[in-house]
């Protein structure tokens, strides 16, 4: 008996020498400062990226913050895949149907991704719009199809009604 209670004492004096200190209780303080931190640092990253797009794409009129983040995001690859006269629509749709969220899912349906296509037609769809085999959560491959619906189907395929 006293054997195996040194081996254990042994055993667990060998395993706190090579914890590592990052196994250190965080403090409130901590915490909060790493809190901080990491939300400064989302915040520059989103205002580094919106810079980044507006130099690339050229300015765009956002200024009364009729779309969030989440949404506007987006403006890029909807100006790639629609109409000029739609893009706006689009967006509206997209902040209506998944507010920007691709990985959007309806918990009373099948649909899915930002612009909700349900997952009996999108397989479908997505081939004829020229993305057989995408996921329908892949932002990119969701406003194509849906580009490519409105172009096809007009505005009924959507339950969300965005005002032209």
């Amino acid at each position: 008996m006293r054997r195996i209670t040194i081996t254990f004492l042994a055993l667990a004096i060998a395993l706190i020498a090579v914890a590592p200190p990052a196994l250190a209780i965080e403090t409130l303080e901590m915490s909060s400062a790493r809190e901080a931190y990491l939300t400064s640092q989302a915040e520059a990253s989103q205002a580094e990226t919106l810079a980044a797009l507006v130099q690339i794409n050229g300015p765009y009129d956002n200024a009364t913050g009729r779309f969030p983040w989440e949404v506007e995001r987006w403006r890029p690859v909807v100006a790639l895949y629609f109409p000029e006269d739609r893009v706006e629509w689009a967006l509206r749709i997209i902040e209506c149907e998944s507010h920007g969220d691709p990985n959007a899912k309806n918990p009373h349906s099948s649909a899915s991704g930002l612009f909700q296509h349900l997952a009996r037609l999108w397989p479908g769809r997505a081939a004829r719009a020229g993305f057989a085999g995408a996921d329908v959560f892949d932002g990119y491959a969701n406003v194509a199809v849906a580009a490519w619906l409105l172009e096809h189907g007009g505005t009924s395929n959507w339950v969300c009604k965005a005002r032209r």
